[in-house]
């Protein structure tokens, strides 16, 4: 069985409906990041993209900040899931998941190689009833550019947490097949990988991820 694909920083209608259409479980739209990224969206933009979206595919939106913005995003947009990708606190997510529950918005919380105590912070994070947890490389200071994601700092992490770990960073058509076996990963989460640029996704690149992942 393959794993569930999420792909990440779509910003046109066309994007939106060839991603869905070609396998994507779930697709990504970044909202108000705190941080100037290529893939920003205001909230109107991400709304009338996310409209797009029909089932199975599920949407989330990324963001970050503070957990008011977070609430008036979530209840303007409506995304099935909200990903925490900036520097959001423990206690500030537990708010975040209690509030949101009740509007059935589930929670991303991502974390990052250089979070101190890694596994105790992600197993407190789980604890607090977050949906999953993606551990990325591409760092809020440094969103725009990212990297090569630590398959053996993953795969701790893995051991180390009772909820769903995502992977992020570096995943392209090429790798995914041997990234998915060295890792054994059930979640991947990909953007510049299908990208030719920012914002912009190749769909011969979306058609050789899942081609790879058969």
């Amino acid at each position: 069985m393959r794993p569930s694909v999420k792909i990440c920083g779509l910003m046109r209608a066309e994007d939106v409906r060839m991603c869905v259409r070609r396998g994507a479980d779930m697709v990504g739209f970044v909202v108000e990041y705190p941080y100037p990224v290529p893939w920003n969206l205001d909230v109107e933009a991400a709304k009338a993209l996310m409209a797009l979206v029909g089932e199975p595919a599920k949407t989330c939106v990324v963001t970050g900040g503070p957990p008011d913005k977070v609430l008036r995003i979530a209840r303007e947009t409506k995304p099935d899931y909200i990903q925490l990708h900036c520097n959001e606190t423990l206690a500030d997510t537990a708010l975040l998941v209690n509030e949101l529950k009740n509007h059935g918005v589930k929670i991303i919380k991502t974390l990052f190689p250089n979070t101190p105590d890694l596994e105790k912070t992600a197993a407190a994070f789980c604890a607090v009833g977050i949906d999953a947890l993606l551990f990325d490389p591409r760092t809020p200071d440094n969103a725009a550019h990212g990297g090569m994601t630590d398959l053996s700092a993953f795969s701790q992490l893995q051991r180390a947490v009772n909820c769903p770990v995502i992977l992020a960073g570096g995943i392209s058509p090429g790798n995914v097949a041997e990234i998915v076996l060295q890792s054994q990963t059930q979640h991947i989460d990909l953007m510049t990988g299908v990208e030719v640029s920012p914002g912009i996704k190749d769909e011969t690149k979306v058609i050789a991820l899942f081609q790879a992942l058969q």
